[in-house]
């Protein structure tokens, strides 16, 4: 409603008289609109109608004996007889939208989403390279030349689409998947020992055991031969498959300065503009803004656009330098963080599947230096497929061969 009223205009009148009230309802009977009438104060009423009766007011109000007066108008039209008074403001809004218009087919900002693990600088100069670039103009583009261009020159990427909006172009990008590991069932694999430990629990799906429960083995000792046996004798190499658990103990050590540097800012602040029309940058300082030893450079672009609806090729840049002194402070937190990455180690090192039984940190303090030591006694699965070498091969076809000769 308030939204037509907009469009059609409206108007706030005055009544006075010895009866506004009539007023109203010579509206009502006339069956014209009316709304926001307010009691009359001292034989004075307000009251807002349709523009479109701004003529009519007047003569309305005579004919019960009051006087009307119009107060204000609103609306667009309103709004649209101001401007035409103003010529040189109604060029400027016209030339203003104009030049959004044709700004809006050319790219002026390049957003680029999805690419996790990718080289974002490496995707924008093949998205450059095919024609996707600041100030590119847009319509012409292809899909699938860009998309066959980019693919070709990044790699690692396994699908890529580029959607305009406006001079905003979002290009969203999807990283190839990580080919699965191909097991070669015909490879001759033995299972050996990832980490010394003493053997809680054998399954032996194929090849041979060669260890027993409550065994103590050491690093890389074979666990499961890839070797087949009948109920006489070798029948040939396999690949072994199955799992060995252990109990296994660990000891990892961290280490780190007690002190460490912590920047402290000092308050001084400046600042420098820039303006970026298209790809040429003006500054407005001398010299340079190369960031001086013991300071920060924050930069900010404000880009002359309207998210979702334009952007033109007008950024603000701000570059603003903090200066800082550097200070030695006691390290806070730092022992624990040390034992946090050994844990972390840990996890890693007996897998998923591991699990800690006991475990106990300790912490020393010598020359400047913490250093953090973490003991663990673990159980967790040790056992790790190696393919046989030529070696071993060629040593159970020796077996198979001699089996074969002492067979009467």
């Amino acid at each position: 409603m308030r939204a037509a009223r907009f469009v059609t205009g409206w108007l706030e009148a005055e009544i006075t008289g010895p009866q506004p009230e009539k007023f109203l309802q010579t509206l009502a009977e006339r069956g014209m609109t009316f709304w926001d009438a307010a009691p009359p104060v001292d034989f004075t009423m307000h009251v807002c109608l349709p523009l479109r009766w701004a003529k009519l007011t007047e003569p309305l109000a005579e004919s019960v004996g009051c006087q009307a007066r119009i107060t204000a108008r609103h609306g667009l039209p309103t709004l649209f007889a101001s401007v035409k008074k103003r010529r040189t403001l109604l060029i400027g809004l016209l030339l203003a939208v104009a030049c959004i218009l044709w700004s809006s087919f050319y790219v002026w900002d390049i957003q680029i989403t999805g690419a996790d693990g990718l080289d974002e600088g490496e995707i924008r100069a093949a998205l450059a390279d095919a024609g996707v670039d600041i100030g590119a103009f847009w319509p012409p583009f292809s899909q699938d030349l860009i998309r066959n261009s980019v693919i070709l020159d990044v790699p690692g990427i396994r699908w890529i689409t580029v959607n305009i909006r406006g001079s905003h172009a979002e290009v969203i990008v999807r990283p190839s998947r990580e080919a699965e590991e191909i097991v070669d069932e015909d490879e001759y694999v033995k299972i050996v020992a990832s980490t010394a430990g003493i053997v809680t629990q054998v399954q032996a799906l194929r090849g041979t055991a060669v260890v027993t429960v409550k065994q103590t083995v050491l690093q890389g000792e074979t666990l499961i031969d890839a070797v087949a046996t009948g109920r006489y004798a070798v029948q040939g190499a396999i690949r072994a498959i199955g799992t060995v658990r252990a109990r296994t103990w660990y000891e990892l050590t961290a280490e780190a300065p007690v002190t460490e540097l912590c920047k402290t800012y000092t308050g001084k602040e400046t600042s420098h503009w820039a303006l970026i029309l298209g790809k040429t940058r003006i500054n407005f300082y001398k010299g340079c803004s190369i960031c001086p030893v013991d300071c920060d450079k924050i930069v900010k672009e404000h880009k002359l656009a309207v998210k979702g609806v334009f952007t033109l090729p007008v950024t603000l840049v701000r570059e603003i330098t903090r200066s800082y002194s550097v200070d030695s402070q006691t390290a806070q937190g730092t022992q624990d963080e040390l034992e946090s990455t050994l844990e972390t180690e840990l996890a890693r090192l007996i897998g998923d599947d591991g699990l800690v039984v006991s475990k106990v940190s300790t912490a020393a303090e010598a020359d400047g230096v913490i250093r953090v030591t973490l003991r663990a006694e673990c159980e967790q699965q040790i056992g790790k497929a190696v393919p046989l070498t030529n070696a071993e091969l060629a040593d159970i076809e020796s077996q198979i061969s001699d089996t074969k000769e002492s067979t009467p």
